[in-house]
């Protein structure tokens, strides 16, 4: 018989842009190598590009094990199932997400678990929105969220891949 051990599976890293260097390196391989996020074009992953309603859409979906391929768009399927799992309303799909609506994205795929969380060191805290201050409060007690070098969480902001990358690592591995 054979006894020669598998050789485990190693997948090319692809991208040009995204340097080992980065501080989001890990979790965009991560992402990659889970099937997760794939790149925006041949060889790039835009770090810093916006990231849409229907990207989160599609990478929570196959975090799920959902086969997102095969619709009519890109994401119609992972829109589908993200309004039926009560993850999203399911629009605007084009729309650039901002840090709250992706973490209220992923509280509610989590459950929406209820947390209590001292945001007092959050120096921007009172701009969270008052529709994602539990899912902020969930995101800051499980560290999946831990605020730029001045402690601030912008709520605001768009998400960029990167921190995307970063988020799904840290939830599905906590």
């Amino acid at each position: 018989p054979d006894t020669t051990p598998d050789e485990p599976v190693v997948t090319e890293f692809p991208f040009y842009d995204v340097a080992a260097s980065a501080w989001y390196y890990d979790a965009v391989k991560y992402v990659y190598d889970k099937g997760l996020m794939d790149g925006v074009a041949e060889g790039s992953f835009a770090p810093n590009g916006t990231l849409t309603r229907a990207m989160v859409w599609t990478i929570l979906a196959r975090a799920s094990g959902v086969d997102t391929d095969g619709g009519a768009s890109w994401y119609a399927k992972a829109q589908e199932w993200a309004a039926a799992k009560g993850v999203s309303d399911g629009e605007n799909p084009d729309a650039a997400i901002t840090r709250e609506e992706f973490v209220t994205m992923l509280w509610r795929l989590a459950g929406e678990p209820v947390y209590t969380a001292d945001l007092s060191r959050v120096p921007d805290a009172g701009s969270i929105s008052a529709w994602a201050q539990q899912a902020m409060c969930w995101a800051w007690a499980t560290g999946l969220v831990e605020g730029d070098e001045t402690g601030a969480v912008s709520p605001a902001a768009s998400a960029s891949r990167a921190a995307a990358a970063t988020l799904i690592m840290r939830y599905l591995e906590a």
